[in-house]
Protein backbone atom coordinates (compact mmCIF):
# COMPACT_ATOMS: atom_id res chain seq x y z
CA UNK A 1 0.00 0.00 0.00
CA UNK A 2 1.23 3.32 -0.68
CA UNK A 3 0.40 6.92 1.17
CA UNK A 4 -2.00 9.08 -0.84
CA UNK A 5 -2.20 12.22 -0.71
CA UNK A 6 -4.87 14.85 -1.48
CA UNK A 7 -3.63 17.09 -4.97
CA UNK A 8 -4.64 20.62 -4.47
CA UNK A 9 -6.08 21.19 -8.05
CA UNK A 10 -7.95 17.89 -7.86
CA UNK A 11 -11.44 18.78 -9.87
CA UNK A 12 -12.69 15.89 -8.42
CA UNK A 13 -12.25 16.74 -5.08
CA UNK A 14 -15.35 17.30 -2.98
CA UNK A 15 -13.95 18.54 -0.31
CA UNK A 16 -11.63 21.25 -2.47
CA UNK A 17 -14.50 22.54 -4.51
CA UNK A 18 -16.33 26.40 -3.43
CA UNK A 19 -15.40 27.66 0.21
CA UNK A 20 -13.10 25.34 2.05
CA UNK A 21 -14.76 23.23 4.72
CA UNK A 22 -13.27 23.78 8.16
CA UNK A 23 -11.43 20.22 8.77
CA UNK A 24 -11.69 16.92 7.33
CA UNK A 25 -14.67 14.73 8.07
CA UNK A 26 -13.23 11.06 9.98
CA UNK A 27 -14.76 8.45 8.45
CA UNK A 28 -14.42 5.04 10.35
CA UNK A 29 -14.99 1.78 8.14
CA UNK A 30 -15.65 -1.33 10.34
CA UNK A 31 -14.70 -4.45 8.15
CA UNK A 32 -12.28 -5.13 5.64
CA UNK A 33 -13.55 -7.13 3.21
CA UNK A 34 -14.95 -6.33 0.08
CA UNK A 35 -17.65 -3.96 0.95
CA UNK A 36 -15.35 -1.79 3.49
CA UNK A 37 -12.34 -2.26 1.50
CA UNK A 38 -14.58 -0.57 -1.59
CA UNK A 39 -15.98 2.01 0.04
CA UNK A 40 -12.83 2.89 1.57
CA UNK A 41 -10.93 3.56 -2.29
CA UNK A 42 -13.68 5.55 -3.40
CA UNK A 43 -13.65 8.04 -0.54
CA UNK A 44 -9.94 8.48 -0.88
CA UNK A 45 -10.14 9.07 -4.54
CA UNK A 46 -12.28 11.19 -4.08
CA UNK A 47 -9.98 13.28 -1.54
CA UNK A 48 -11.18 12.20 2.17
CA UNK A 49 -7.74 11.81 3.72
CA UNK A 50 -8.93 11.11 7.30
CA UNK A 51 -10.41 7.60 6.69
CA UNK A 52 -9.56 4.58 9.45
CA UNK A 53 -10.32 1.20 8.66
CA UNK A 54 -10.92 -1.42 11.66
CA UNK A 55 -10.96 -5.27 11.33
CA UNK A 56 -11.56 -7.43 13.72
CA UNK A 57 -8.96 -10.21 12.24
CA UNK A 58 -5.65 -10.08 11.41
CA UNK A 59 -5.93 -10.22 8.03
CA UNK A 60 -8.11 -8.26 5.37
CA UNK A 61 -10.56 -10.29 3.19
CA UNK A 62 -13.50 -10.84 4.89
CA UNK A 63 -15.44 -14.07 3.49
CA UNK A 64 -12.97 -14.04 0.97
CA UNK A 65 -10.36 -16.71 1.81
CA UNK A 66 -7.92 -18.20 -0.41
CA UNK A 67 -5.50 -21.21 0.38
CA UNK A 68 -2.73 -21.67 -1.81
CA UNK A 69 -2.27 -25.24 -3.42
CA UNK A 70 0.51 -25.39 -6.00
CA UNK A 71 0.03 -22.59 -8.91
CA UNK A 72 -3.80 -22.50 -8.14
CA UNK A 73 -5.70 -21.80 -5.30
CA UNK A 74 -8.83 -23.50 -3.06
CA UNK A 75 -11.41 -20.85 -2.05
CA UNK A 76 -12.91 -21.64 1.30
CA UNK A 77 -15.16 -18.72 0.82
CA UNK A 78 -15.85 -16.40 -2.45
CA UNK A 79 -15.59 -18.82 -5.23
CA UNK A 80 -16.94 -17.70 -8.38
CA UNK A 81 -17.39 -13.99 -9.74
CA UNK A 82 -21.58 -14.82 -10.97
CA UNK A 83 -21.85 -13.04 -14.39
CA UNK A 84 -20.04 -11.20 -16.50
CA UNK A 85 -22.07 -8.25 -18.17
CA UNK A 86 -21.81 -4.73 -16.11
CA UNK A 87 -20.36 -6.91 -12.72
CA UNK A 88 -18.03 -4.69 -11.25
CA UNK A 89 -16.01 -7.89 -9.64
CA UNK A 90 -15.61 -8.95 -13.11
CA UNK A 91 -14.27 -6.01 -14.76
CA UNK A 92 -11.60 -5.78 -11.80
CA UNK A 93 -10.87 -9.13 -12.49
CA UNK A 94 -10.53 -8.61 -16.50
CA UNK A 95 -8.92 -5.45 -16.05
CA UNK A 96 -6.15 -6.71 -13.83
CA UNK A 97 -5.47 -9.65 -15.58
CA UNK A 98 -6.76 -12.13 -13.19
CA UNK A 99 -8.36 -14.46 -15.46
CA UNK A 100 -5.50 -15.03 -17.63
CA UNK A 101 -5.51 -18.59 -18.47
CA UNK A 102 -2.60 -20.78 -17.58
CA UNK A 103 -0.18 -23.44 -19.10
CA UNK A 104 -1.92 -23.50 -22.26
CA UNK A 105 -5.12 -23.96 -20.92
CA UNK A 106 -7.83 -24.85 -23.70
CA UNK A 107 -10.23 -21.66 -24.04
CA UNK A 108 -13.72 -22.57 -23.16
CA UNK A 109 -16.93 -20.41 -22.12
CA UNK A 110 -16.41 -20.85 -18.41
CA UNK A 111 -13.08 -20.67 -16.51
CA UNK A 112 -14.00 -22.62 -13.75
CA UNK A 113 -12.84 -24.98 -10.72
CA UNK A 114 -15.74 -27.14 -11.80
CA UNK A 115 -15.62 -28.89 -14.99
CA UNK A 116 -18.71 -28.90 -17.55
CA UNK A 117 -17.50 -31.64 -19.76
CA UNK A 118 -18.13 -35.13 -18.04
CA UNK A 119 -21.26 -36.40 -16.40
CA UNK A 120 -22.38 -35.80 -12.59
CA UNK A 121 -22.51 -39.39 -10.93
CA UNK A 122 -26.16 -39.35 -8.85
CA UNK A 123 -25.82 -42.31 -7.10
CA UNK A 124 -28.32 -43.60 -4.85
CA UNK A 125 -27.23 -44.59 -0.67
CA UNK A 126 -27.47 -48.51 -2.10
CA UNK A 127 -24.82 -47.81 -4.26
CA UNK A 128 -27.12 -47.97 -7.60
CA UNK A 129 -26.75 -45.09 -10.10
CA UNK A 130 -30.04 -43.17 -11.07
CA UNK A 131 -30.42 -43.23 -14.40
CA UNK A 132 -29.62 -40.36 -16.75
CA UNK A 133 -33.26 -39.85 -17.76
CA UNK A 134 -34.47 -39.63 -14.82
CA UNK A 135 -31.59 -37.10 -13.69
CA UNK A 136 -32.32 -34.93 -16.59
CA UNK A 137 -36.33 -34.42 -15.28
CA UNK A 138 -35.25 -32.38 -12.35
CA UNK A 139 -31.88 -31.56 -12.72
CA UNK A 140 -32.79 -28.02 -15.14
CA UNK A 141 -35.30 -26.74 -12.25
CA UNK A 142 -32.91 -27.96 -8.60
CA UNK A 143 -30.39 -25.92 -10.51
CA UNK A 144 -32.29 -22.72 -10.89
CA UNK A 145 -34.43 -23.06 -7.50
CA UNK A 146 -30.27 -23.58 -5.75
CA UNK A 147 -28.83 -20.89 -7.58
CA UNK A 148 -28.95 -18.20 -5.09
CA UNK A 149 -30.49 -20.06 -2.48
CA UNK A 150 -27.34 -22.56 -1.49
CA UNK A 151 -26.51 -20.97 1.95
CA UNK A 152 -30.19 -21.84 3.05
CA UNK A 153 -30.55 -24.57 5.58
CA UNK A 154 -33.37 -26.17 3.58
CA UNK A 155 -35.67 -25.11 1.04
CA UNK A 156 -38.48 -24.84 3.26
CA UNK A 157 -37.21 -21.95 5.04
CA UNK A 158 -37.00 -20.08 1.40
CA UNK A 159 -39.48 -17.08 0.82
CA UNK A 160 -41.39 -17.93 -2.49
CA UNK A 161 -42.90 -15.13 -2.43
CA UNK A 162 -39.91 -13.00 -2.27
CA UNK A 163 -37.48 -15.45 -4.55
CA UNK A 164 -37.80 -13.14 -7.60
CA UNK A 165 -35.67 -10.71 -5.58
CA UNK A 166 -32.71 -11.68 -6.37
CA UNK A 167 -31.32 -10.37 -9.67
CA UNK A 168 -28.71 -12.56 -11.94
CA UNK A 169 -25.98 -10.62 -14.19
CA UNK A 170 -26.04 -12.46 -17.08
CA UNK A 171 -22.95 -14.12 -18.62
CA UNK A 172 -20.83 -16.96 -17.65
CA UNK A 173 -19.60 -17.51 -14.54
CA UNK A 174 -15.72 -17.50 -13.16
CA UNK A 175 -13.43 -18.45 -10.79
CA UNK A 176 -9.99 -16.64 -10.15
CA UNK A 177 -7.27 -19.60 -10.93
CA UNK A 178 -4.71 -16.99 -8.37
CA UNK A 179 -7.30 -17.18 -5.84
CA UNK A 180 -10.25 -14.54 -4.62
CA UNK A 181 -8.29 -12.67 -2.76
CA UNK A 182 -6.16 -10.74 -5.88
CA UNK A 183 -9.48 -8.93 -5.84
CA UNK A 184 -9.00 -8.16 -2.71
CA UNK A 185 -5.40 -7.10 -3.22
CA UNK A 186 -6.52 -4.67 -6.19
CA UNK A 187 -9.21 -2.97 -3.98
CA UNK A 188 -6.54 -2.48 -1.38
CA UNK A 189 -3.38 -1.70 -3.22
CA UNK A 190 -4.21 2.05 -3.25
CA UNK A 191 -5.10 2.37 0.24
CA UNK A 192 -2.30 3.42 2.63
CA UNK A 193 -1.36 0.59 5.36
CA UNK A 194 -1.19 3.01 8.24
CA UNK A 195 -5.27 3.54 7.44
CA UNK A 196 -5.92 -0.04 8.04
CA UNK A 197 -5.98 -1.39 11.32
CA UNK A 198 -5.87 -5.42 11.62
CA UNK A 199 -6.95 -7.20 14.79
CA UNK A 200 -9.06 -4.60 16.17
CA UNK A 201 -12.35 -5.21 17.21
CA UNK A 202 -15.25 -3.09 18.11
CA UNK A 203 -17.25 -3.41 21.08
CA UNK A 204 -19.82 -0.56 20.60
CA UNK A 205 -21.11 2.56 17.91
CA UNK A 206 -21.79 5.58 20.28
CA UNK A 207 -23.61 7.22 18.38
CA UNK A 208 -25.87 10.79 18.73
CA UNK A 209 -22.65 10.93 21.07
CA UNK A 210 -23.66 13.53 23.88
CA UNK A 211 -20.76 15.49 25.25
CA UNK A 212 -21.59 14.40 28.74
CA UNK A 213 -19.55 11.61 27.81
CA UNK A 214 -16.52 13.54 27.18
CA UNK A 215 -14.22 12.98 30.74
CA UNK A 216 -15.11 9.27 30.57
CA UNK A 217 -13.11 9.17 26.76
CA UNK A 218 -10.88 11.74 27.88
CA UNK A 219 -9.81 9.43 30.68
CA UNK A 220 -9.74 6.25 28.46
CA UNK A 221 -7.28 8.43 25.38
CA UNK A 222 -4.97 9.72 27.61
CA UNK A 223 -4.22 6.13 28.89
CA UNK A 224 -3.72 4.79 25.20
CA UNK A 225 -1.70 7.90 23.94
CA UNK A 226 0.12 4.85 22.27
CA UNK A 227 -2.66 4.15 19.68
CA UNK A 228 -4.54 7.44 20.07
CA UNK A 229 -6.57 8.48 17.07
CA UNK A 230 -7.94 11.14 18.41
CA UNK A 231 -5.10 13.68 19.61
CA UNK A 232 -3.77 14.67 15.87
CA UNK A 233 -5.13 14.95 12.56
CA UNK A 234 -2.31 15.66 9.93
CA UNK A 235 -0.10 17.37 11.91
CA UNK A 236 -2.45 19.87 14.12
CA UNK A 237 -5.08 19.47 17.03
CA UNK A 238 -8.21 17.75 16.88
CA UNK A 239 -11.28 20.23 17.93
CA UNK A 240 -13.35 19.34 20.43
CA UNK A 241 -14.33 15.66 20.78
CA UNK A 242 -17.87 16.43 21.22
CA UNK A 243 -18.12 18.17 17.94
CA UNK A 244 -17.50 14.74 16.49
CA UNK A 245 -21.42 13.18 16.60
CA UNK A 246 -19.73 8.99 17.04
CA UNK A 247 -17.71 7.59 19.43
CA UNK A 248 -16.25 4.03 18.25
CA UNK A 249 -15.10 2.10 21.19
CA UNK A 250 -12.92 -0.48 20.26
CA UNK A 251 -12.18 -3.86 22.57
CA UNK A 252 -8.97 -2.88 23.36
CA UNK A 253 -10.43 -0.07 25.16
CA UNK A 254 -9.38 3.01 22.14
CA UNK A 255 -12.18 5.80 21.89
CA UNK A 256 -12.02 6.74 18.65
CA UNK A 257 -13.91 10.23 17.80
CA UNK A 258 -15.78 9.96 14.33
CA UNK A 259 -17.97 12.08 12.15
CA UNK A 260 -18.99 8.84 10.08
CA UNK A 261 -19.33 5.03 10.72
CA UNK A 262 -19.48 2.88 7.57
CA UNK A 263 -20.42 -1.03 9.06
CA UNK A 264 -19.86 -3.94 6.72
CA UNK A 265 -20.31 -6.25 9.12
CA UNK A 266 -21.87 -10.21 8.29
CA UNK A 267 -26.08 -10.61 8.84
CA UNK A 268 -24.53 -13.32 11.16
CA UNK A 269 -22.72 -10.87 13.20
CA UNK A 270 -25.43 -8.32 13.36
CA UNK A 271 -27.78 -11.01 14.32
CA UNK A 272 -25.61 -12.30 17.78
CA UNK A 273 -24.45 -8.75 18.48
CA UNK A 274 -26.79 -5.79 17.53
CA UNK A 275 -27.85 -5.31 20.85
CA UNK A 276 -24.45 -4.95 22.19
CA UNK A 277 -23.33 -2.93 19.19
CA UNK A 278 -24.94 0.24 19.10
CA UNK A 279 -26.10 2.85 21.85
CA UNK A 280 -28.55 3.92 21.30
CA UNK A 281 -30.30 0.37 20.11
CA UNK A 282 -31.21 0.34 16.81
CA UNK A 283 -34.46 1.47 15.64
CA UNK A 284 -37.26 -1.34 15.96
CA UNK A 285 -37.66 -1.85 11.88
CA UNK A 286 -34.08 -2.39 11.58
CA UNK A 287 -34.05 -5.01 14.18
CA UNK A 288 -36.88 -6.67 12.85
CA UNK A 289 -35.14 -6.69 9.20
CA UNK A 290 -32.27 -8.47 11.01
CA UNK A 291 -34.02 -10.64 12.73
CA UNK A 292 -36.58 -11.87 9.89
CA UNK A 293 -33.30 -11.97 7.50
CA UNK A 294 -32.18 -15.46 6.76
CA UNK A 295 -28.32 -16.23 6.39
CA UNK A 296 -26.88 -19.98 7.53
CA UNK A 297 -23.63 -21.83 6.71
CA UNK A 298 -22.67 -23.44 3.80
CA UNK A 299 -18.83 -25.26 4.13
CA UNK A 300 -16.70 -26.73 1.88
CA UNK A 301 -14.40 -29.72 2.35
CA UNK A 302 -11.75 -30.53 0.02
CA UNK A 303 -10.23 -34.13 -0.37
CA UNK A 304 -6.95 -34.62 -1.74
CA UNK A 305 -5.91 -37.76 -3.05
CA UNK A 306 -2.48 -39.64 -4.84
CA UNK A 307 -4.37 -40.56 -7.67
CA UNK A 308 -8.07 -40.69 -8.53
CA UNK A 309 -10.82 -43.77 -7.64
CA UNK A 310 -12.96 -41.88 -10.22
CA UNK A 311 -13.19 -42.32 -13.88
CA UNK A 312 -12.28 -39.95 -16.45
CA UNK A 313 -15.59 -39.17 -17.77
CA UNK A 314 -16.90 -38.08 -13.69
CA UNK A 315 -17.62 -34.60 -13.01
CA UNK A 316 -19.11 -35.02 -9.47
CA UNK A 317 -20.74 -37.40 -7.42
CA UNK A 318 -24.35 -36.69 -6.23
CA UNK A 319 -26.00 -37.98 -2.91
CA UNK A 320 -29.34 -39.08 -2.90
CA UNK A 321 -30.73 -40.76 -0.09
CA UNK A 322 -33.39 -43.37 -1.12
CA UNK A 323 -35.17 -44.12 2.12
CA UNK A 324 -35.41 -40.65 3.36
CA UNK A 325 -37.37 -38.99 0.29
CA UNK A 326 -40.46 -38.83 2.49
CA UNK A 327 -39.05 -36.79 5.52
CA UNK A 328 -41.04 -33.92 6.95
CA UNK A 329 -37.62 -32.59 8.42
CA UNK A 330 -34.25 -32.57 6.91
CA UNK A 331 -32.38 -31.85 9.97
CA UNK A 332 -29.86 -35.13 11.00
CA UNK A 333 -28.60 -35.54 14.80
CA UNK A 334 -24.95 -34.54 15.29
CA UNK A 335 -23.77 -37.52 15.22
CA UNK A 336 -24.95 -38.26 11.96
CA UNK A 337 -23.67 -34.62 10.47
CA UNK A 338 -22.18 -36.20 7.47
CA UNK A 339 -25.52 -37.48 5.66
CA UNK A 340 -26.30 -33.43 5.10
CA UNK A 341 -23.22 -33.76 2.14
CA UNK A 342 -24.92 -32.96 -0.76
CA UNK A 343 -22.37 -33.72 -3.16
CA UNK A 344 -18.69 -34.09 -4.01
CA UNK A 345 -17.13 -32.24 -7.40
CA UNK A 346 -14.19 -33.23 -9.01
CA UNK A 347 -12.23 -29.78 -9.44
CA UNK A 348 -11.03 -29.48 -12.88
CA UNK A 349 -8.30 -29.41 -14.46
CA UNK A 350 -6.21 -32.09 -13.10
CA UNK A 351 -2.86 -30.28 -14.23
CA UNK A 352 -3.68 -27.52 -12.23
CA UNK A 353 -5.61 -28.92 -9.45
CA UNK A 354 -4.18 -32.71 -8.72
CA UNK A 355 -6.62 -35.13 -7.86
CA UNK A 356 -8.95 -33.60 -5.50
CA UNK A 357 -12.66 -33.51 -4.56
CA UNK A 358 -14.83 -30.45 -2.89
CA UNK A 359 -17.71 -31.55 -0.99
CA UNK A 360 -20.58 -29.00 -0.01
CA UNK A 361 -22.65 -28.98 3.22
CA UNK A 362 -24.96 -26.76 4.72
CA UNK A 363 -27.35 -25.86 8.11
CA UNK A 364 -26.70 -27.01 11.43
CA UNK A 365 -24.71 -30.15 10.27
CA UNK A 366 -22.27 -27.48 8.80
CA UNK A 367 -21.78 -26.69 12.64
CA UNK A 368 -21.47 -29.92 13.34
CA UNK A 369 -18.82 -30.91 11.14
CA UNK A 370 -16.94 -27.91 11.96
CA UNK A 371 -16.57 -28.99 15.77
CA UNK A 372 -14.99 -32.49 14.19
CA UNK A 373 -11.27 -33.12 13.85
CA UNK A 374 -9.73 -33.39 10.60
CA UNK A 375 -9.67 -37.09 10.86
CA UNK A 376 -13.60 -37.45 11.86
CA UNK A 377 -14.25 -35.60 9.45
CA UNK A 378 -12.16 -37.40 6.89
CA UNK A 379 -13.25 -40.69 7.81
CA UNK A 380 -16.75 -39.65 7.52
CA UNK A 381 -16.57 -38.77 3.70
CA UNK A 382 -14.47 -41.86 2.96
CA UNK A 383 -17.04 -43.86 4.21
CA UNK A 384 -19.92 -41.69 2.54
CA UNK A 385 -18.12 -41.86 -0.76
CA UNK A 386 -17.89 -45.86 -0.34
CA UNK A 387 -21.00 -46.34 0.10
CA UNK A 388 -22.41 -44.67 -2.38
CA UNK A 389 -20.30 -45.68 -5.30
CA UNK A 390 -20.30 -49.26 -4.19
CA UNK A 391 -16.65 -48.99 -3.83
CA UNK A 392 -14.86 -50.35 -0.12
CA UNK A 393 -11.43 -49.80 -1.65
CA UNK A 394 -11.22 -45.71 -2.01
CA UNK A 395 -8.42 -44.98 0.41
CA UNK A 396 -8.63 -42.52 2.78
CA UNK A 397 -8.07 -39.17 1.57
CA UNK A 398 -4.15 -37.84 1.95
CA UNK A 399 -4.99 -34.14 2.92
CA UNK A 400 -8.78 -32.08 3.88
CA UNK A 401 -9.07 -28.93 4.05
CA UNK A 402 -12.24 -27.35 5.36
CA UNK A 403 -14.46 -24.05 6.04
CA UNK A 404 -15.85 -23.07 9.22
CA UNK A 405 -17.80 -19.76 8.60
CA UNK A 406 -20.53 -20.69 11.14
CA UNK A 407 -18.02 -20.75 14.25
CA UNK A 408 -16.59 -18.15 13.25
CA UNK A 409 -17.79 -15.55 15.90
CA UNK A 410 -16.77 -12.96 13.33
CA UNK A 411 -19.53 -13.98 10.82
CA UNK A 412 -21.76 -16.66 12.00
CA UNK A 413 -22.78 -17.59 8.70
CA UNK A 414 -21.87 -17.49 4.71
CA UNK A 415 -24.35 -15.18 3.42
CA UNK A 416 -28.01 -14.24 2.96
CA UNK A 417 -31.21 -15.58 1.84
CA UNK A 418 -34.80 -13.90 1.75
CA UNK A 419 -36.13 -16.31 4.57
CA UNK A 420 -39.80 -17.04 4.86
CA UNK A 421 -41.32 -13.75 6.46
CA UNK A 422 -38.86 -11.21 5.00
CA UNK A 423 -39.14 -9.55 2.24
CA UNK A 424 -36.86 -7.45 -0.05
CA UNK A 425 -37.68 -4.67 1.87
CA UNK A 426 -35.84 -5.53 4.62
CA UNK A 427 -32.28 -5.90 2.66
CA UNK A 428 -33.46 -2.00 2.01
CA UNK A 429 -34.57 -1.36 5.70
CA UNK A 430 -30.76 -2.62 7.06
CA UNK A 431 -29.06 -0.28 4.41
CA UNK A 432 -30.97 2.60 5.79
CA UNK A 433 -28.68 4.94 7.49
CA UNK A 434 -29.05 6.37 10.98
CA UNK A 435 -29.86 8.95 11.84
CA UNK A 436 -33.48 8.65 9.69
CA UNK A 437 -33.47 11.67 8.37
CA UNK A 438 -37.12 12.58 8.59
CA UNK A 439 -37.02 11.97 12.38
CA UNK A 440 -34.31 13.82 14.27
CA UNK A 441 -32.10 17.36 13.35
CA UNK A 442 -29.38 15.29 14.52
CA UNK A 443 -26.37 15.16 12.00
CA UNK A 444 -27.17 13.24 9.12
CA UNK A 445 -25.44 9.79 8.06
CA UNK A 446 -23.85 8.89 11.20
CA UNK A 447 -23.98 5.17 10.84
CA UNK A 448 -24.15 3.62 7.15
CA UNK A 449 -24.31 -0.12 6.80
CA UNK A 450 -23.16 -1.94 3.93
CA UNK A 451 -22.41 -6.00 2.81
CA UNK A 452 -24.10 -8.47 0.91
CA UNK A 453 -26.93 -8.36 3.15
CA UNK A 454 -27.84 -4.83 2.18
CA UNK A 455 -28.45 -5.33 -1.45
CA UNK A 456 -31.42 -5.83 -2.53
CA UNK A 457 -30.87 -7.34 -6.05
CA UNK A 458 -27.51 -9.04 -5.53
CA UNK A 459 -27.84 -10.26 -1.67
CA UNK A 460 -25.06 -13.25 -1.07
CA UNK A 461 -22.57 -12.24 -3.94
CA UNK A 462 -19.15 -10.56 -4.00
CA UNK A 463 -20.77 -7.87 -6.65
CA UNK A 464 -23.60 -7.11 -4.19
CA UNK A 465 -20.97 -6.61 -1.55
CA UNK A 466 -18.96 -4.36 -3.58
CA UNK A 467 -21.62 -2.28 -4.98
CA UNK A 468 -23.02 -1.93 -1.78
CA UNK A 469 -19.77 -0.62 -0.01
CA UNK A 470 -19.73 1.96 -3.04
CA UNK A 471 -22.86 3.09 -2.46
CA UNK A 472 -22.20 3.73 1.09
CA UNK A 473 -19.07 5.99 0.30
CA UNK A 474 -20.96 7.56 -2.63
CA UNK A 475 -23.57 9.03 -0.02
CA UNK A 476 -21.09 10.69 1.63
CA UNK A 477 -19.54 12.04 -1.84
CA UNK A 478 -22.72 13.49 -2.14
CA UNK A 479 -23.39 15.01 1.40
CA UNK A 480 -20.15 17.05 1.14
CA UNK A 481 -20.49 17.87 -2.43
CA UNK A 482 -23.90 19.52 -0.98
CA UNK A 483 -22.38 21.49 1.47
CA UNK A 484 -19.74 23.20 -0.54
CA UNK A 485 -22.13 23.87 -3.22
CA UNK A 486 -23.06 27.37 -3.01
CA UNK A 487 -26.83 28.00 -1.95
CA UNK A 488 -27.97 29.63 -4.89
CA UNK A 489 -27.15 26.58 -6.98
CA UNK A 490 -29.06 23.90 -4.05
Amino acid sequence: MQSCEISSDGTDDPLLRGPRTPRQPRIVVIGAGLAGLAATKVLLKRGFTDVTVLEALDHIGGRVQSVKHGEAALELGATWIHGANGNPVYHLAADNGLLERTDGEASVGRLSQYSKNGVAFYQTNVGKRVPKHLVEEFSDLYNEVESCESSSPSMDEVSLSEFGEWTEIPGAHYVIPGGFTKIIEVLAQDIPSNSVCLSKPVRCIHWNYSAQNHDLITRNNDINQDKNHNQYDHGRQDPPMAARPICVECEDEEWIMADHVIVTVSLGWLKHNHEAMFSPSLPEDKVLAIEKLGISTTDKIFLEYAEPFWSSECNSFQFVWEDEAQLAHMTYPEELWYKKISSFDVLYPPERYGYMLSGWICGQEALFMERCDDETVAEACTELLRHFTGNPDIPKPRRILRSSWGSNSYFRGSYSYTRVGSSGGDFERLAMPLPYANRTKAPPLQVLFAGEATHRKYYSTTHGALLSGQREAKRLVEMYQDTARPKNNM
